[in-house]
């Protein structure tokens, strides 16, 4: 079940992140709601009011964590569910997946091409969470707190506009700088237009390859509804 740090709706805390999860679960049972990037306002709570209806004889318009509300509301028909736990352990094919379908084919492309020149491709990460791009923050792994892996679209499903890409057999050793791999990601990426993390003077990221500029990576994060 998704969890909520506290209420929303009517008479709630109503703090960003609680009416997002809500308001994306919302929209995935047919409720409409316009685009509030995490303000409750009347529609929101008239939408709770709506779905808690189908089992409450005076629904509330509010929804508390752990209430029978929120249970109903977090079925598993939702995609928070499918694209749940450690997205760096996910298949291949998953990977692919959750990648914008933009970003999706360049990367096959990529993948196929490093395959036939002897390499051992493998997409280390394609889509991952805030949270785990907060830990990778904290721990001086990443610049930022929010990066074009995490991009999404309204309703949670992943839609990243960066990913991470590996010889499975070196992983980010110096082995595959000697083997000539990271050299052959970035020419293989940049003839696709993609950019490359390996060009970034002060921070450089082999492994990365990104579909849109630094510059795009707010608007990415307000289209993603985060």
């Amino acid at each position: 079940m998704v969890h909520l740090v506290d209420s929303v709706g009517e008479g709630g805390r109503n703090y960003t992140i609680d009416v997002l999860r809500v308001q994306i679960l919302l929209k995935s049972k047919g409720y409409t709601i316009p685009p509030g990037r995490g303000i409750c306002g009347t529609a929101t709570i008239a939408a709770i009011k709506k779905f808690q209806a189908a089992f409450m004889s005076q629904p509330t318009g509010l929804i508390e964590p752990h209430s029978v509300s929120l249970q109903k509301l977090t079925d598993e028909s939702h995609a928070i569910y499918e694209w749940s736990g450690d997205s760096s352990q996910w298949s291949q094919d998953k990977k692919l997946k959750s990648l914008a379908p933009d970003l999706r084919g360049k990367v096959v492309f990529i993948i196929d091409k490093l395959r036939r020149d002897g390499f051992c491709p493998s997409i280390y990460y394609g889509w991952r969470s805030v949270a785990v791009q907060l830990v990778l923050h904290s721990s001086g792994r990443s610049k930022v707190k929010f990066s074009f892996h995490n991009a999404q679209l309204i309703d949670g499903t992943p839609n990243s506009y960066a990913a991470d890409i590996i010889d499975s057999r070196f992983g980010w050793t110096n082995q595959a700088e000697i083997m000539g791999f990271w050299s052959a990601l970035g020419n293989t990426a940049k003839s696709q237009g993609l950019i490359w993390g390996g060009d970034w003077s002060s921070f450089p990221d082999v492994a990365h390859v990104q579909l849109v500029p630094n510059s795009l990576l707010r608007t990415v994060k307000q289209e993603s509804g985060l």
